[in-house]
């Protein structure tokens, strides 16, 4: 619909001969104000130095003399606002066309950057996965349905950071705990990694090797192999039972391996934009936006992260030719982008094919405090633990109920409860509502716009219309890349079938009109399945 629209108002831009307006299409708080919303004449008031009023009646004017009105009522508000209303017989019409196409009726035609890459999560293997890990799966994990299912080819990616002193710290830090439970005095390091799960490692690596490390030159080395295994297992045991899915494992070590690290740095070197300084190597990433210049090489001869980031970034664009790279971070990553991005520019590719995600903080919220469920001594929450309190269905829903910018706060005891209060109840029980009255359904007419003109109660075209929101709510998800849409157009079609339900019976005796409500809750049956699977979520036929 929003496509529609915004067609007919191109095309009044272009009569007009008006070029470069930043106008918007919404969705109005109250149905009073319509079914979407635009403020093009709010926008054009200033250049045009007209009346906002008198733009918007202009505008009106010319949907008469081009028909548009035989599809939407428009009704201007002061002080300009133009309201669209759909008319019947386009919601009979998309309905019908919902029903026959099933998934296809949401796809995209105009496809630009086919190829994309979305690289999340990518937790160093040093510890356990967290909450905060858990909202960036979510995010990226849906983001990838939404942008497969409408077409793109999209490449799930996480990059595994094997490399430099935090590895080697993790090795030591094991390798210290295995002297411990050996009865040996150790001093643990500051920077060491602190968690219960360190000593779970060493107590494996205990029964493996008795006390033959001890003996071991490469002592460290095998505490680290062992570590990194274990907890990359455990990484991929959490994200599959959070039915997140990856293409490509990606290791930074590869890097180095493959010499694309000392390659990269030759080839900035080559266009001129580092230089060495206090015994460092830096990048003048100043000259492509960046607050400062950045180090690539150490005074001690070592690599920076950043120039392994750099590397692979590189390996993204010019060795795998992803058209877009969408890269999810935590938020503490803020000040990151943009030297990213000037490396970027240094190496001529162009910045605008990187998009980062910075995904905000998660609290856990229950009886109105702030809590930790972790018993571990380390300062974070796991997200098993999560899981294993609220179920899947909640953690996944949860995680993307709001914008990637904002705070979220997961109310635990809600999502606990089997309520109508909870949402991804509210939403799997619409679900399985429909399930129940289907399956008492005897209905074989025909459901064709002949069939759904019976459908005119107000419950009715408010449901009607709420679903076929979705396809507007879908496509902006793309365009936005925030899958949270997905979520608040769900609980719109939820809303919008109770109150039908509560009001209105689907099987009655009026068999033409029985059935014409069973085409009704079939289609949107199917949408909020749809939708509950593009972020990851099942849909429920008995509750």
């Amino acid at each position: 619909m929003k496509l529609l629209i915004k067609s007919v108002i191109d095309k009044y831009l272009e009569f007009k001969q008006y070029s470069n307006i930043n106008y918007t299409i919404d969705y109005p708080p109250e149905p009073d104000f319509g079914d979407y919303s635009t403020n093009l004449a709010m926008i054009l008031a200033k250049p045009t130095k007209q009346n906002p009023l008198n733009i918007a009646n202009d505008f009106k004017l010319y949907c008469q003399q081009s028909n548009f009105l035989d599809k939407f009522d428009i009704k201007v508000e002061k002080p300009g606002f133009i309201n669209f209303f759909i008319g019947k017989g386009l919601l009979i019409q998309e309905l019908t066309s919902l029903l026959e196409k099933k998934r296809l009726y949401f796809k995209l035609n105009d496809i630009v950057d086919k190829k994309l890459q979305i690289e999340f999560v990518s937790a160093n293997p040093t510890g356990p996965l967290h909450i905060g890990h858990g909202r960036g799966a979510a995010i990226g994990d849906s983001l990838a349905r939404i942008l497969s299912f409408l077409g793109y080819n999209v490449v799930r990616e996480y990059y595994i950071n094997d490399a430099g002193y935090q590895m080697h710290m993790l090795g030591l830090s094991t390798f210290l705990r295995y002297q411990e439970l050996l009865g040996i005095n150790i001093e643990f390091p500051q920077d060491g990694y602190q968690g219960d799960y360190i000593k779970d490692i060493a107590e494996q690596l205990l029964n493996t090797y008795k006390d033959k490390l001890l003996k071991m030159d490469n002592a460290i080395d095998i505490c680290l192999d062992t570590a990194k295994s274990i907890i990359m297992n455990d990484i991929l045991n959490d994200m599959d039972h959070f039915r997140v899915k990856f293409d490509v494992f990606f290791n930074e070590s590869s890097l180095f391996k493959d010499n694309e690290v000392e390659g990269t740095l030759e080839l900035l070197k080559e266009k001129g934009y580092t230089y060495e300084k206090d015994s460092a190597l830096w990048l003048g990433t100043t000259q492509f936006g960046d607050d400062k210049d950045r180090v690539l090489i150490k005074q001690d001869g070592k690599y920076t992260y950043f120039a392994s980031d750099i590397a692979y970034h590189k390996n993204k664009f010019l060795l795998r030719n992803f058209d877009k790279v969408i890269d999810i971070w935590g938020s503490d990553h803020h000040g990151y982008v943009q030297r990213i991005k000037a490396s970027l520019e240094a190496l001529n590719i162009d910045s605008q094919k990187l998009v980062v995600l910075l995904v905000q903080f998660v609290n856990l919220i229950q009886e109105n405090n702030k809590i930790s469920m972790s018993t571990r001594k380390a300062n974070y929450i796991e997200l098993k633990e999560l899981i294993k309190e609220i179920g899947t269905d909640a953690a996944r829903f949860i995680f993307v109920s709001k914008s990637i910018n904002s705070h979220l706060d997961i109310n635990i005891s809600l999502l606990k409860q089997h309520s109508m209060d909870n949402p991804v109840y509210y939403i799997q029980y619409a679900h399985a509502r429909i399930m129940s009255i289907l399956e008492k359904s005897d209905c074989n007419n025909v459901f064709n716009e002949s069939l759904f003109e019976l459908l005119s109660e107000t419950e009715e075209i408010s449901l009607i219309k709420a679903m076929l929101q979705f396809k507007d709510y879908l496509h902006d998800c793309a365009k936005n890349l925030e899958p949270y849409l997905i979520t608040k157009s769900l609980l719109s079609i939820a809303e919008k079938l109770h109150q039908f339900y509560n009001k209105h019976k689907v099987i009655n005796e009026n068999k033409d009109l029985s059935c014409a409500r069973i085409g009704l809750v079939k289609t949107v049956a199917f949408v909020l399945a749809l939708g509950l699977s593009l972020i990851g979520v099942e849909a429920k036929n008995k509750m």
